[in-house]
C-alpha cells in the first residue's frame, strides 16, 4: 500500500496552501533508501562469497586429486609387481628353454652314438655268428674223417695183433681176407686230410710191399718189406703211431671246438648284454628326448604369452603413467591458477576497502544535518548486534569493539563514521585472520595429504621390498634344501660307485683265481688222461719174459681214466660258469657304472643350475635390503615431518573448521551492524535531500 502510495504522490503537485504533502513525500522518499543496497559493500559482499565458493571447489577438486593420486599409486604399484612378476617368469622359462635344448643336444648326440654302437655290435656279432658257423661246420667235417680213421685204425690193430697171438706171421696176417678189406679200408684213410703226410708216404709204402709179397709166391719178403725206410718201425707201430696221432688230433680239435664255442658263446653274450643295454639307454634316452622336447616346446609357448602379457602391462603402466603425470600437471596448473584467483580476489578486496572508504562514505553515507533538524537515531540495534555475535562467538575482540563502540556513541558529536570506522576495521581484522587461517589450513590439509602419500608410498615400498626378500629367502632355502639334499645323492652314489668297485674288484681278482684253478685243473686233467689212455690203450708185440709177474691194471686204469673224464666235465663245466659269471658281473657293472654316471651328470648340473640362481638370489636380497633400508630411512624422515604437522596442525584446542564456522559467524554479524548502520545512512540522506529540495 505504501509503495502505491509513494507512487502516486511522486507525480502529485499540491496546492501552496497544503502543507501536509512535503512530509508524505519525505517519508515516501525514506522507506525507498531504506530498500536500496549499498554497491560497494555489495561488491564486497560478492568478493567474499566468490572467495569462498573457490576456496571450497578447491578443496573438493583437492580431494578429487588425492583418490585419483591413490589410484595412480596403486595401479602404478600394482603394475610394478606384475611386470616384475613377468620378467622373472621370462627368465625362468628362458633358462628352462636353455637347460632344455642343452639336454636335447646332449640326448642327439648320445642316440646317434648308441645308434651307432648297436649297429656295429649287431654287425659284430652277425660276422662272428658266421665264423663260428663255418668254423662248427669245418670241425663236423673233419671229426668226421678222423673218428672214421680212428676206428679203422683201431681195427686195423685189433685184427694184426690178434693174427700175431695166433702164431701168424705178420704176412699170413696181413694176407689174411679179412686184413685185405681193411687194407682197402685203410686206402681210403689214407686219402683222409687229417692224417700226417709222411704217415701217409710210409702207409702207402708198407702196403704196396705187401702187395709185392703176395706176387711173389713161395717166397718170403725182405724185412725190409715190413719196416720203414728209416727202419724204426714195422707196420704195426706204424698204425698204433697213426692212431695215437689221429686221437691227439681229434682231442686237440675237440678243445680247440670248446675254446672256440666257449669264446663265442663270451662274445655272444657280452655284445647281447651290450646290445640289451644300448638298446635300453638308447629308449630311456628317446623317452627323455621327447619329455625335453615337450617341455622346451610348452615353455616356448608359455614365454611367447609371458612375453607378450609383459609387453601388454608395460604399455599399460607407461599410458598409466602418462594419464596420471598428464592429470597431475593439470591439477598443478588449477592449483595455481586457483592460487592466482584467490590472490586477485583479495587484492581487489583490499583496493575497495582501502582507496573507496571515502567516496562511499560520501555516497552512501551518513550525512551531517544542522543542529535542531537532526533526526534522532537509535544505535542499540548495532550494539546489541555486536554483543550478540561477540557472546554467541565466545570472543573477546567483540566484547571490546562493543565497549569502543558505546564509547564512540557517548563521546563523539559525530559518532556513525566513527563507529563504522571501528566496525569495517574489525572486519578486515577478523577476515586477514580468516584469511590466514585458511593458508594455515591449506598449508597443513596440503602437506599432511602429502606427507601421509610418502609415508603410505614408502610403507608400500618396504611391505614389496619385504614380501620379496621373504620370497626370496623362501626359495633360497628351499633351494640349499634342495642341493643339500642334491650333494648327499651325489656323495651317495660315489660311496656306492666306489663300493661297487671294491666288489668287483674282489669278485675279478676272485675269478682270476679261479679262473687259473680251473683252467689248470682242466689242462692237468687232460694230461693225465693222455698219459693213462696211451699206457693203457697201447698193445705190444714184445713178449714179456717168462720171469715178469707184472700185468697191466686195465681195469682200475680204466675207472680212474672214467672218474678222470667226469672230473674234466666238471673242471670245463665250471670254468665255463665263472668265466659266464665273470662276463655277467662285469656287464652288470658297466650298467650300474653308467646309469650312475648319468644320474651323476644329471643331478650335478641340478646343483649347478640351482647353485648359480642361489647367488642370483643372494644377490637380489642383499640389493632389496639395502634397498628396503634406505626407504626406511626416508619413511623415518617422512614420519619425523609428519609428527611436526601434527604439533602444528592438529595439536590445537579448537579444529580448523569450528574457528572458522566461528569467524564467519563474527564477520556476518559486523556485516549486520554495518547494514542497520547504512540502513540509518539512507535515512537521513533521504531526510537531507528531501529538506534541499524543499
Amino acid at each position: 500500500v505504501q509503495s502505491r502510495q509513494c507512487r502516486r504522490s511522486e507525480h502529485y503537485d499540491p496546492p501552496p496552501h497544503f502543507s501536509a504533502r512535503p512530509a508524505m513525500r519525505v517519508s515516501c522518499i525514506a522507506v525507498i533508501g531504506a530498500t536500496a543496497a549499498n554497491p560497494i559493500s555489495k561488491v564486497l559482499d560478492l568478493l567474499h562469497d566468490l572467495r569462498g565458493k573457490v576456496v571450497a571447489d578447491g578443496e573438493e577438486e583437492q580431494k578429487s586429486y588425492e583418490s585419483f593420486a591413490k589410484f595412480c599409486k596403486a595401479e602404478s604399484t600394482q603394475k610394478k609387481f606384475e611386470i616384475e612378476d613377468g620378467r622373472n617368469q621370462v627368465d625362468s622359462l628362458t633358462a628352462t628353454i636353455e637347460k632344455a635344448a642343452a639336454t636335447i643336444s646332449e640326448l642327439d648326440s648320445k642316440i646317434e652314438s648308441l645308434t651307432k654302437n648297436v649297429k656295429a655290435n649287431d654287425n659284430d656279432l652277425s660276422a662272428a655268428t658266421d665264423v663260428r658257423k663255418k668254423e662248427h661246420e669245418d670241425y663236423i667235417a673233419n671229426d668226421r674223417e678222423l673218428v672214421e680213421a680212428i676206428e679203422t685204425l683201431e681195427n686195423a690193430i685189433s685184427i694184426l695183433e690178434k693174427a700175431l697171438k695166433k702164431g701168424s706171421s705178420l704176412l699170413q696176417a696181413v694176407s689174411n681176407p679179412e686184413m685185405k678189406q681193411l687194407m682197402q679200408a685203410l686206402s681210403v684213410v689214407t686219402d683222409a686230410a687229417a692224417l700226417d703226410g709222411s704217415d701217409k708216404k710210409r702207409l702207402s709204402a708198407l702196403l704196396q710191399a705187401k702187395e709185392d709179397a703176395e706176387f711173389t709166391v713161395g717166397q718170403a719178403p725182405e724185412a725190409a718189406a715190413y719196416e720203414t725206410h728209416d727202419g724204426s718201425a714195422t707196420i704195426l707201430d706204424l698204425l698204433g703211431d697213426m692212431l695215437d696221432k689221429a686221437e691227439g688230433q681229434k682231442a686237440d680239435a675237440d678243445k680247440a671246438e670248446m675254446t672256440s664255442s666257449f669264446e663265442y658263446n663270451k662274445l655272444k653274450q657280452s655284445l647281447t648284454d651290450q646290445i640289451a643295454f644300448d638298446n635300453k639307454q638308447l629308449d630311456a634316452a628317446r623317452k627323455g628326448l621327447a619329455a625335453q622336447r615337450e617341455v622346451k616346446a610348452t615353455s616356448e609357448g608359455d614365454l611367447e604369452t609371458t612375453q607378450k602379457e609383459l609387453k601388454e602391462d608395460i604399455q599399460s603402466d607407461s599410458e598409466t603413467h602418462d594419464d596420471c603425470e598428464k592429470r597431475a600437471e593439470e591439477w598443478d596448473v588449477s592449483m595455481k591458477e586457483r592460487a592466482q584467483e584467490i590472490e586477485a580476489l583479495d587484492t581487489a578486496t583490499k583496493i575497495i576497502k582501502e582507496k573507496t572508504g571515502g567516496a562511499e562514505g560520501q555516497a552512501y553515507g551518513l550525512l551531517q544535518v544542522t543542529a535542531g533538524t537532526r533526526a534522532s537515531h537509535d544505535y542499540a540495534g548495532v550494539l546489541a548486534q555486536i554483543s550478540s555475535t561477540g557472546k554467541t562467538a565466545g570472543d573477546k575482540q567483540l566484547s571490546a569493539l562493543a565497549v569502543r563502540v558505546k564509547a564512540a556513541l557517548a563521546g563523539t558529536a559525530d559518532p556513525f563514521g566513527k563507529v563504522k570506522g571501528l566496525i569495517a576495521e574489525m572486519i578486515d581484522r577478523l577476515e586477514a585472520k580468516a584469511a590466514d587461517e585458511a593458508a594455515q589450513h591449506e598449508f597443513c590439509t596440503t602437506e599432511t595429504a602429502k606427507s601421509t602419500e610418502k609415508k603410505e608410498d614408502k610403507e608400500s615400498d618396504i611391505e614389496s621390498l619385504s614380501a620379496k626378500i621373504n620370497k626370496a629367502e623362501s626359495r633360497v632355502t628351499q633351494l640349499k634344501e634342495q642341493v643339500a639334499n642334491l650333494q648327499g645323492e651325489l656323495a651317495d652314489i660315489a660311496g656306492t660307485d666306489n663300493e661297487m668297485t671294491q666288489i668287483r674288484q674282489a669278485e675279478h681278482a676272485a675269478f682270476e683265481t679261479a679262473e687259473k684253478d680251473y683252467s689248470d685243473g682242466v689242462e692237468g686233467v687232460q694230461m693225465a688222461l693222455k698219459v693213462l689212455r696211451d699206457y693203457y690203450a697201447e698193445g705190444s708185440f714184445i713178449q714179456a719174459p717168462a720171469t715178469s709177474t707184472h700185468s697191466k691194471s686195465s681195469s682200475a686204469g680204466g675207472s680212474i681214466i672214467s672218474i678222470l673224464e667226469v672230473a674234466l666235465e666238471d673242471f670245463s663245466k665250471m670254468l665255463t660258469e665263472v668265466r659266464e659269471e665273470e662276463t655277467d658281473s662285469a656287464d652288470k657293472y658297466e650298467q650300474e657304472m653308467e646309469e650312475a654316471k648319468l644320474d651323476t651328470t644329471a643331478k650335478s648340473g641340478d646343483v649347478k643350475y640351482k647353485t648359480q640362481e642361489i647367488g642370483q638370489l643372494e644377490k637380489a636380497v642383499a640389493e632389496n635390503k639395502d634397498s628396503r633400508d634406505a626407504v626406511s630411512e626416508e619413511l623415518d624422515a617422512v614420519l619425523e615431518y609428519l609428527s611436526k604437522l601434527n604439533d602444528q596442525c592438529i595439536a590445537k584446542p579448537e579444529p580448523y573448521e569450528e574457528r572458522k564456522r566461528r569467524r564467519e559467524e563474527e564477520i556476518s554479524g559486523l556485516k549486520n551492524a554495518l547494514e542497520i548502520l547504512e540502513g540509518e545512512a539512507v535515512g537521513f540522506l533521504a531526510v537531507k535531500t528531501v529538506r534541499k529540495h524543499a
